[in-house]
């Protein structure tokens, strides 16, 4: 009996709910869009920024770059809304509105620092060493084009030094992966990735351990001869390096090795019947 009505009651509090919310959007809508001088919308900007308020700051500069696209604070404000990205951590959209502000503004004296913003933003993301290192070699990579497009910035220094310091990471993952091979006796594969190391990575401090391990995995091997070799090489480039002395050690052991098997292959042959001895040069008939 009372459906009717209690259905009617539902509708009305769904249309007052529309209503209200509605009125909500467009108080909301409203604020969001007022016409507030250039200055004065800027001034607010940058006290919310200044304050910490990160959030606040990016909701209002992305309404103040429509409200002034082409402004001469638009390269200001889209620098400053990657900068409110990067202090909330959220480096991938910082790295793209950074990105926005030197492809748009490509004369800004805004743009060096924001190439430079941009790789900072992929070294933030970079993981440790054992894991994909995409985001590392874009930073490194957006560095390089820093270095490239302003090499007189005073940031250089610190470009140059974030490269170095990553290309350590990527050597370190490549010498694990070697020492995981050598570990498991897969000799072939483990010198894959030290010399991984040598040629892509010879200016890092993992060079000399890969160059140091590349021997241990051929006297592991008992290939004296090229263990010799490779502990030569590493003598020759790292002499002053902590392996050094082991390295020496190592070298001396596989020579002592190598000369008891000569003189054993040497007894051998001495030992051999003088038929069998005819036979294997290839002197005796058939």
């Amino acid at each position: 009996m009372n459906r009717p009505n209690s259905l009617m009651k539902r509708a009305v509090l769904i249309l007052v709910l529309v209503a209200a919310l509605a009125a909500l959007a467009g108080c909301s809508r409203g604020r969001r869009y007022e016409d507030v001088p250039m200055d004065a919308a800027w001034a607010k900007i940058m006290d919310k920024f200044n304050d910490g308020k990160y959030l606040d700051a990016a909701d209002r500069l992305e309404i103040f770059l429509i409200n002034h696209a082409g402004s001469s604070l638009s390269d200001s404000a889209q620098f400053i809304l990657g900068e409110c990205h990067f202090e909330m951590k959220e480096y991938i959209i910082a790295a793209s509105e950074y990105q926005q502000l030197f492809v748009q503004y490509p004369q800004s004296t805004l743009a060096p620092e924001a190439e430079f913003k941009m790789a900072v933003s992929f070294r933030k993301l970079s993981p440790k060493y054992s894991l994909d290192q995409e985001f590392t070699q874009k930073a490194i990579d957006t560095f390089q084009l820093f270095i490239e497009d302003f090499p007189n910035s005073p940031l250089v220094g610190e470009a140059t030094e974030s490269i170095q310091e990553l290309r350590e990471k990527l050597a370190h993952k490549e010498f694990f992966n070697g020492l995981l091979y050598l570990k498991m006796d897969e000799y072939s594969s483990a010198r894959i990735y030290f010399d991984l190391v040598l040629n892509n990575y010879y200016d890092t401090s993992y060079a000399p351990k890969a160059q140091y391990n590349v021997g241990v995995s051929y006297q592991d091997q008992k290939e004296w001869q090229e263990a010799m070799a490779a502990y030569t090489t590493f003598l020759d480039k790292f002499g002053e390096h902590d392996l050094a002395e082991l390295a020496l050690s190592r070298m001396n052991d596989c020579r002592e090795r190598l000369a008891t098997t000569d003189r054993r292959e040497r007894a051998k042959g001495m030992l051999q019947p003088a038929g069998e001895m005819e036979e294997d040069s290839g002197l005796t008939g058939s």
